[in-house]
């Protein structure tokens, strides 16, 4: 089986080291050799955040080639720009509409980057994830509308996701459930459209 390689980026608090734990658990379960790697820099004060996640049948290294991703999932937009350089011609791409301007941007007086305009390509998909977890009445679980989406492209199943979700977390399984079915739907019609 190839290396399956994934890069899970955002700011403090959206969850991303938690979605990434996840993605382990499940491939972990799965009896894959699984590594994990995470940056939280500032991520307590909004900063970027970072997690790779590589499983596969012998990972020796928890980081991967730069341009080895199959999968970025982006749970803020200019972050997926950011890691834009990761990618290659199948590297799959989901963004999170949502845009946080950071510190950086605001004392700069720049604009937010329409971040549409310069990262699209047949593999990247726009998604309203945190529009659609504020649906279930709990906009936190953006995380598992994130990675419904990634597993619209491999065989991870609702299950899979249900026990990897109640190892690590003992509340909101409902809403967490509607929100990973929801973005595995919603890459499937956008693939579909």
């Amino acid at each position: 089986m190839k290396t399956v390689n994934i890069l899970v980026v955002g700011v403090g608090g959206q969850g991303v080291v938690a979605a990434s734990d996840i993605i382990s658990d499940m491939a972990l379960a799965r009896g894959f050799d699984v590594k994990k790697s995470e940056i939280h820099g500032m991520s307590q004060r909004g900063g970027a955040v970072s997690s790779f996640v590589r499983y596969g049948e012998h990972i020796a290294s928890p980081l991967p080639y730069k341009n080895d991703m199959d999968f970025i999932i982006s749970f803020e937009e200019m972050e997926a720009l950011r890691w834009s350089d990761h990618v290659n011609e199948g590297t799959k791409i989901i963004v999170n509409t949502l845009k946080i301007k950071p510190a950086s941007l605001a004392i700069s007086k720049l604009e937010y980057p329409d971040v549409k305009a310069l990262l699209k390509g047949a593999h990247v998909y726009y998604l309203d994830g945190t529009g659609e977890a504020k649906k279930t009445g709990n906009e936190k679980v953006v995380n598992s509308f994130m990675i419904g989406a990634m597993c619209a492209f491999n065989d991870f199943t609702a299950d899979d996701f249900n026990a990897a979700l109640t190892k690590r977390v003992k509340k909101y399984t409902e809403e967490n459930m509607a929100a990973f079915n929801k973005g595995k739907e919603m890459v499937k019609n956008y693939v579909l459209s």
